[in-house]
């Protein structure tokens, strides 16, 4: 049977003065974990406040460098652009900066230096980024007469484009230049695939590929 009334205040109060002893006992522990608590706390809001100041102060850099490409002045748009990738490399803003250096150098014919730059970027936990640099290195290899490695680049782009569109028109790349490795067979493996697909981007093209294929394939015989 439940205690109740002033039967049952003893214990309560028995309760009571251990919780406080124990406290005064341990006063300096429950202050210090406290102490720490705080820290933990603030720390993480100084944390964020700073990835969001940095953030911010990226996207501002990268606005900058944007509009030195659009006026058309290069030297000023690669000095802008690796100042980004240099400050800010793990933003997102880095990201598109260091896409946007790759042509800037690939416009004035560095080809092996764009494509060191966006490295970094093949193994970003962003799909889209990762897709556009396996893309751009392909054209850099495209542009440095290298047809194999450029397929193996646009066909790593296909497999992590995030829309079908993008996805096809990577892979119709990447069979252009396995035609162009003399790799026919493997470009009709492709065509064929996306000529079979009526809503592709790219149908068009690979069935008229695909006749060119066949026409030299009866010329051949």
């Amino acid at each position: 049977m439940t205690r109740t009334g002033a039967l049952g205040r003893p214990d309560f109060d028995e309760r009571t003065e251990n919780i406080v002893e124990w406290a005064e006992l341990h006063s300096r522990q429950l202050t210090i974990a406290a102490v720490v608590i705080v820290v933990i706390a603030a720390g993480g809001w100084f944390y964020h406040k700073s990835q969001a100041v940095q953030a911010t102060n990226a996207s501002a850099a990268l606005s900058d460098a944007e509009l030195a490409l659009t006026a058309g002045n290069l030297p000023l748009a690669q000095s802008n652009l690796e100042k980004v990738v240099s400050r800010y490399g793990k933003t997102p803003s880095g990201d598109q900066a260091r896409l946007l250096l790759a042509e800037v150098l690939y416009d004035n014919g560095r080809y092996q230096e764009g494509i060191k730059q966006l490295v970094p970027l093949l193994s970003s936990d962003d799909k889209v980024v990762r897709a556009s640099a396996y893309n751009l290195t392909a054209a850099g290899y495209d542009q440095t007469n290298k047809p194999a490695d450029a397929a193996a680049a646009y066909q790593k782009a296909a497999a992590v484009a995030i829309y079908p569109a993008d996805r096809d028109v990577y892979l119709a790349s990447a069979a252009r230049a396995l035609m162009d490795a003399g790799k026919t067979a493997d470009a009709k493996v492709i065509w064929q695939k996306l000529a079979d697909d009526p809503s592709s981007p790219a149908a068009s093209e690979a069935k008229t590929r695909l006749g060119e294929i066949e026409a030299k394939v009866a010329k051949q015989g």
